[in-house]
């Protein structure tokens, strides 16, 4: 089953403009698998931006903002973590007020909307998580494992022990981390290197899974691996130079291969006996990079795969035919089939206010000083 579907996207009002429309193909059962689940899925993807991805009555529903350079995704309870260029971003789902979006009544069961930043300066950051109230990421630039809390641009707790400096010269591309009962137990990174950038020589084929604390080598010789995850007490690993889905021994590193999909495999979230897999087309702009999946005959594709935990059977894939090149991280939003997400300069048009005592729209917010109605953020 191939269905070739079109969605509106929001229009952007920033520099980071964008085509409006995304045609979509469902492949398969993905939208009745998402539909099946009650829940969306938060997308980071490039050009860049994040979007809602659920299903109404068959038919997929898309919300997205734009952001500069997204990149890593958490989420937890109605909190939803992004990293950009330079922040990490808090939004918060208004999900009382979200039937009263005052753009669109009775439509939305979740509006996002922009709650506090992070000024991290530039660390490339990756896999996300919460813990509790704090933020842990993978901190690409620095080698290292974060807490992001305010209190400083970044708190560094882990290092690999191969990576014998501290500075912002990206040695090894710590990439991916799996977060299980309160603490990080893994880690990916693109090569065991100690030198500034060292990781892209061979890149192709010296990637490598450790534990942590200890900086064991659980597996090497991985094509780019990323987003490790701890799911139902087993291991795995995206290889995304090969496009596949790995499980992982924990003791002896020996690797079985769950899936291979038509693209480079970034993003993976499990939800309900599915895994959720993120897959990119390369980046033109990089040319060539050795990579197993360069010398396929088949065409790599940008999108969404859902496969069944339980026999690795590739339920459907959702391919995004123009509009998304890349699909960089993924998070379920679970329970939420209709939702909105809105840019912090979308937010300063339509204001939400909420407090213990309940929480409204604010219909015009009005100039303290003139006391006429504010006409937003200077541009």
């Amino acid at each position: 089953m191939k269905d070739d579907l079109s969605v509106e996207e929001k229009p952007a009002e920033t520099p980071l403009a964008e085509p409006a429309l995304i045609d979509l193909r469902n492949r398969g059962q993905f939208l009745h698998v998402l539909e099946s689940l009650k829940c969306s899925l938060a997308l980071s993807r490039r050009p860049s931006g994040v979007a809602l991805l659920g299903v109404t009555d068959g038919a997929p529903t898309l919300a997205a903002c734009l952001l500069p350079r997204s990149m890593g995704l958490a989420a937890s309870g109605d909190r939803l973590a992004i990293a950009t260029t330079r922040e990490l971003m808090i939004f918060a789902n208004v999900k009382t007020l979200a039937p009263l979006y005052p753009k669109r009544p009775d439509h939305y069961d979740a509006v996002f909307v922009p709650r506090m930043s992070y000024y991290t300066a530039y660390c490339d950051l990756h896999d996300l998580v919460f813990d509790k109230q704090i933020v842990l990421a993978v901190n690409t630039r620095y080698s290292c494992l974060s807490v992001i809390d305010g209190y400083f641009n970044f708190t560094p707790i882990w290092q690999p022990p191969f990576v014998t400096e501290f500075t912002g010269d990206d040695r090894c591309h710590l990439n991916g981390m799996a977060f299980h009962d309160g603490k990080v137990r893994y880690a990916t990174a693109l090569g065991m290197t100690n030198e500034p950038y060292g990781w892209r020589e061979g890149m192709a084929e010296n990637g490598i899974l450790m534990e942590v604390p200890s900086g064991r080598i659980v597996a090497a010789g991985l094509s780019m691996p990323h987003s490790p995850r701890v799911i139902d007490g087993q291991l795995y690993v995206l290889e995304g130079g090969r496009g596949r889905v790995l499980q992982v021994d924990q003791m002896s590193g020996a690797t079985r291969v769950v899936a291979k999909l038509p693209g480079f495999t970034h993003g993976l979230a499990a939800y309900g006996g599915v895994m959720f897999v993120g897959v990119s087309r390369l980046r033109d702009k990089r040319g060539p990079q050795g990579l197993p999946i360069e010398s396929e005959s088949e065409e790599l594709v940008a999108g969404v795969a859902a496969i069944e935990i339980r026999s690795g059977n590739i339920l459907g894939i959702l391919e995004f035919i123009t509009g998304v090149e890349e699909i960089f991280d993924l998070q379920v939003l679970p329970n939420i089939r209709r939702g909105e997400i809105l840019a912090p300069h979308q937010w300063f048009e339509q204001p939400s206010v909420v407090t213990m005592k309940g929480g409204m729209w604010e219909a015009r917010p009005v100039d303290a000083e003139s006391g006429q109605p504010d006409q937003g953020p200077a541009s």
